[in-house]
């Protein structure tokens, strides 16, 4: 069944993907993800945490590679579930609602095929929004 219209809001810890048929339905969840690992500090997510040695802090380099690792990780796995519904033709037309500098990682991942779908892109982070105030913002900041 094709959809009329999803829309992504994410940012690198959390996603939902939305449908709308049209401006005035309400907008159905079709999909929500975490990452919690991006918020998680080194020493939670590694046995000995990065940037650590015997000798003290080394540096700040290690620790950031480890959360942009996670949020590239997030950041495929949505990319993939797009591809999957574009290749399957279940969506007609895709906005995207991503936090920056979230946006640049996930779109680095998008295919030709999610990308021909994409209509709208914006770097805001809306995820934190109620259902209705999503639908309400989508419509009059948006126009979606």
């Amino acid at each position: 069944m094709l959809q009329e219209h999803w829309i992504l809001v994410a940012n690198a810890g959390h996603a939902r993907l939305w449908e709308r048929r049209s401006m005035t339905e309400p907008l159905v969840e079709l999909a929500n993800w975490a990452n919690p690992a991006v918020r998680m500090k080194a020493s939670a997510t590694e046995r000995a945490p990065l940037g650590h040695s015997e000798y003290g802090r080394t540096g700040l380099a290690p620790h950031t590679e480890l959360q942009q690792r996670h949020r590239n990780d997030f950041a495929q796995t949505l990319a993939r579930h797009l591809r999957q519904a574009a290749l399957g033709e279940r969506m007609k037309a895709l906005a995207l609602v991503v936090s920056n500098p979230f946006l640049g990682d996930l779109n680095r991942h998008l295919d030709a095929s999610v990308k021909k779908t994409v209509c709208a892109m914006h770097a805001l982070d809306w995820t934190a929004l109620k259902p209705e105030e999503l639908a309400q913002r989508l419509r009059q900041d948006l126009r979606l």
